[in-house]
């Protein structure tokens, strides 16, 4: 296999890659624009490739359906009247899996209940049929490359739509406990192969589409037990270990993740876990004894973060290796040579982005690409026949954009600890740059170096952007994460401060030209930043941010198995509490329907800024929840209008690509 697969695409080696041109301060307008092709995927017999594409600037998307022998031929063209198409994929050489959204209601409910309902369905490439519905809570776990007529979901058959009616006579223990079935694509028909069980979750199949291993939450003991079930055939489940939640020392934020099984040995898994280190490192666990047998990959400086299988979609793929990211770049720890020699040759063409190899067939002689860099916001490549062609541009208005360079620093926090970041150094102009410090939210969340939208507009606009890795961020073992709990607002904000502190003794900014902007968690950063003694940043922007912590930790904890963990790590500073301390300009924005960090976190600031009569300004966006794929075109033409003249003129930072009005 290896030579065909080599051999296949050794054309590439003389292709080279595809950046965008540089040069230009491009209208605000082309970043608030969608991407204008998203979901690119080749189907498992090779013959047609299938994406979602932008009608408009301000339109909706469709999907368009090309066959791989001409693409230079009109596509089929599929679409929905009344609702939004998300996202398309193949599960079937025939079938894509379409998800929808609707906007349902005008008002969020509660948190995390918003106003939008989402569906999925089913269509033939060919739109012949139409739309066959799924019901609202199927889970599609599997494509079946062996058996292409069918899939494996897990659904219990309801619907948002339900009511007490369409419920009654349905046991409370069926309704809430979903069953396994293998699903006919062509037909809509399903056989159960596993009964549901109220005590497991976290479901892990073998290579033949049986779950083989689960979970169970003992929710008065605190403890995750795991369970292997060693015949597929036999209903009977064994039990292989337990870990306690509260351990947060022991097994961090993501426990033990078994991520697949040893295709000759089944009685062995592949198991994502600190094992006794600070970081997580890829091993291999013996599910008879729950010993492990051996470490496949570990790190001291980061966490192994994902399995990678092979990208092969006309056969069952299996595990190739592992990511990480070590000096903000994705690497990879291979246990497939195979794989790792075919990402080289695909690299080695395309040297100046971070390349994915989305899909292939046929050992890889047809294969989809998609690269990416801070540079290059987004290319698809069909290769075939070792010649890559051209499909899509993410953004293809910004061909022309000045684009800023990206670096990865470190920088010491005061008490010691190291803080990584990502910065992004302006196309325009020399150092000292105008700085702006864009935490990332979540805070429990990785950030790696990509195309980054709110970045390059900054950059584009002169700016310099700080994305700091502060304690919290996850990626960089136990330590780095607990050192956040009961911290936000206070050594949290200290490492974004002390990194300010780092680039103005570097000489890349001064003290009188910083702000920060973030969004989410970023955005309780920037309220904290806005009232923190003595300043360190001219301005503040912002976005849907948290303002007061008690509250979020009602919202967030609710009495529940996590609400320790919320409880201990949502601690620290309520920026709300004080307002009258706040000595800089601030601009508040937040989605009118924000289900994650509803807008009452906002209006809690402003609230104690007028009390206080404190001048800000605040900014609503119609319709937006919290995610930036609710931020519509209107919305995003807003915020950067917002953010870039804030900057400019309150904050006193005007650049020649941005000057004050």
């Amino acid at each position: 296999m290896r030579k065909l697969v080599l051999g296949a695409i050794a054309g590439l080696m003389a292709s080279g890659s595809a950046l965008a041109v540089q040069g230009e301060v491009v209208p605000l307008e082309y970043f608030a624009t969608y991407a204008a092709v998203a979901d690119v995927g080749l189907s498992p017999d090779g013959e047609h490739l299938a994406m979602r594409r932008l009608t408009a600037r301000d339109g909706d998307y469709i999907i368009e359906v090309y066959s791989t022998d001409d693409f230079s031929a009109d596509p089929v063209r599929l679409g929905a009247e009344r609702m939004e198409v998300l996202g398309v994929s193949w599960i079937s050489p025939e079938y894509l899996l379409v998800s929808f959204r609707q906007q349902v209601r005008d008002r969020i409910e509660g948190v995390n209940q918003g106003v939008y309902e989402y569906k999925r369905a089913i269509v033939h490439w060919s739109g012949e049929g139409g739309f066959r519905a799924l019901d609202d809570d199927v889970q599609v776990v599997r494509r079946m490359a062996d058996d292409p007529d069918h899939i494996i979901i897990r659904t219990a058959g309801l619907n948002n739509s339900d009511t007490i009616e369409d419920l009654r006579g349905r046991s409370i223990g069926r309704v809430s406990t979903p069953d396994f079935y293998r699903y006919n694509v062509r037909t809509g028909r399903q056989t159960r192969i596993l009964r549901g069980s109220s005590r497991f979750g976290n479901y892990v199949l073998d290579q033949e589409g049986n779950p083989r291993f689960a979970t169970e939450l003992d929710v008065g003991t605190e403890e995750v037990s795991y369970f292997w079930r060693p015949d597929p055939s036999d209903p009977e489940w064994r039990e292989v270990m337990r870990w306690s939640l509260t351990e947060y020392d022991t097994y961090g934020s993501t426990g033990v993740n078994v991520v697949g099984f040893d295709p000759d040995r089944d009685y062995r898994a592949y198991v994502l876990a600190h094992n006794g280190e600070n970081t997580v490192g890829a091993h291999i666990m013996d599910l008879r004894t729950g010993e492990y047998v051996r470490t496949i990959y570990q790190r001291e400086d980061v966490d192994i973060l994902g399995p990678r299988f092979e990208p092969h979609i006309d056969r069952e793929p299996e595990l190739a290796g592992f990511s990480f990211y070590a000096d903000g770049q994705r690497q990879y720890a291979w246990i497939n040579q195979e794989m790792a020699d075919l990402q080289a040759v695909v690299d080695n063409a395309f040297p100046d982005t971070r390349n994915t190899i989305l899909n292939c067939v046929n050992n890889c002689a047809q294969m989809l690409v998609f690269s990416q860099s801070a540079q290059e916001p987004g290319v698809y490549y069909y290769i075939a026949g070792g010649q890559p062609v051209v499909i899509g541009r993410s953004f293809p208005q910004l061909m022309d954009a000045a684009f800023g360079r990206e670096e990865f620093i470190t920088y010491p926090a005061r008490d010691g600890l190291q803080i990584p970041a990502i910065l992004t150094l302006p196309p325009f102009g020399e150092a000292p740059y105008p700085l702006v410090v864009m935490p990332h939210g979540g805070p429990w969340v990785s950030e790696t170096r990509a195309f980054d939208e709110w970045a390059t507009v900054l950059a584009n606009r002169g700016y310099m952007v700080m994305q700091p890795q502060y304690r919290g961020s996850l990626g960089y073992g136990i330590d780095h994460w607990l050192r956040s709990w009961g911290q936000w607002g206070i050594t949290m904000s200290d490492d974004k401060d002390d990194g300010v502190r780092y680039l103005i003794d570097a000489g890349m900014t001064t003290p009188d030209q910083v702000a920060m902007f973030g969004w989410s968690y970023g955005g309780y950063a920037a309220f904290a930043a806005a009232v923190r003694q003595p300043p360190v940043y001219n301005c503040a922007i912002a976005g849907a941010g948290v303002s007061d912590l008690d509250v979020i930790q009602r919202d967030f904890g609710g009495g529940g198995i996590q609400s320790e963990l919320i409880d201990e790590g949502y601690t620290g500073m309520s920026p709300n509490e004080f307002a009258e301390d706040m000595r800089i300009p601030l601009l508040i924005i937040h989605g009118e329907v924000d289900q994650r960090v509803p807008q009452y976190q906002s209006q809690f600031m402003i609230r104690a800024l007028e009390r206080n009569g404190i001048p800000h300004r605040y900014v609503e966006l119609p319709d937006a929840d919290h995610f930036s794929n609710t931020l519509n075109y209107d919305n995003q033409v807003t915020l950067y209008t917002e953010l870039t003249g804030w900057l400019a003129n309150e904050c006193g930072m005007p650049t020649p690509q941005n000057p004050a009005r």
